[in-house]
């Protein structure tokens, strides 16, 4: 694969995850959170299990022995990581949403780090600390009264947990996973996960078996099979082909991309907004 070839697809796989705040925001005005992630997975799992199988096969015995890791991943990154996002963008924005997912990267270095008993550089820690002043600049939208008394709006703080669940989700597999490749990994977590979030939303919503506006149907398809399953695989070629550091810098254009989606779409982009990504 060219290597241009491989920059526009992480690319445009930012572009996918970006859009998903957006297409989120929209779905949850007609669904419950649990739904929406329920069958965004369910048929993410659907389409990798057959496209992995046949692109290099599925490594059963390695998904047998790492069982208990992957339903924890399932649990904490496909579902917790759903509900809290799509809660979330009930009461926030998708650009404000995507600014506080921009701490991903940080998160996923620290806690790597306590994991891995490993050591945390003083770049390291300057850039946390620089990516928590951004957080908490743009969840007190700019207000230091509000800073100073805590009192943060709800959305804000379900996506900062929904951040903190995809971070735990992103470390577990350095320390618990052996012997499985990543796509092996995504694969088995977004199809257990798929599994997981659809069955207790079935149970505990009345909506899921409902059939929503067209225009939310399309919204799910869109996050399943561009913001799930070609994103994933293409950011599991990107990291191959170029490697994981020059694959993460990509992960910057998330907040950037949601911002210029949000502007297309006539949403204002407050200072605060502004001050936090700088």
């Amino acid at each position: 694969m060219r290597p241009s070839t491989t920059l526009l697809k992480l690319g445009l796989t930012a572009f996918f995850w970006a859009l998903m705040f957006h297409l989120g925001k929209y779905a949850v005005g007609f669904m419950s959170p649990e739904s929406i992630g329920g069958w965004r997975f369910l048929i993410a799992g659907l389409v990798l299990v057959p496209l992995v199988s046949l692109r290099e096969g599925l490594d059963w015995a390695g998904l047998r022995r790492n069982l208990l890791p992957l339903v924890a991943m399932a649990v904490i990154g496909i579902g917790g990581f759903n509900v809290f996002l799509f809660y979330g963008l009930k009461h926030t924005s998708p650009v404000t949403g995507a600014l506080i997912m921009a701490l991903c990267p940080a998160l996923i270095t620290f806690l790597s780090a306590l994991l891995m008993r490993g050591r945390i550089s003083g770049r390291q820690l300057a850039g946390l600390a620089l990516g928590l002043a951004g957080i908490a600049v743009v969840v007190s939208h700019g207000s230091l009264t509000a800073l100073l008394s805590l009192s943060f709006q709800i959305g804000d703080l379900l996506v900062l947990l929904a951040a903190t669940s995809w971070a735990v989700y992103s470390t577990l597999p350095r320390r618990f996973i052996t012997g499985l490749p990543p796509l092996q990994i995504t694969t088995g977590s977004i199809a257990l996960g798929g599994i997981l979030i659809s069955s207790f939303a079935m149970s505990t919503q009345h909506d899921f078996l409902t059939l929503p506006p067209l225009g939310v149907v399309a919204a799910v398809l869109t996050m399943s099979l561009l913001g799930s399953v070609l994103a994933y695989l293409w950011w599991n070629d990107g990291v191959r082909e170029v490697g994981a550091g020059t694959a993460a810098l990509f992960m910057n254009l998330v907040p950037v991309f949601a911002t210029l989606i949000g502007v297309a779409l006539g949403q204002s982009v407050t200072m605060a907004q502004i001050a936090g990504a700088v």
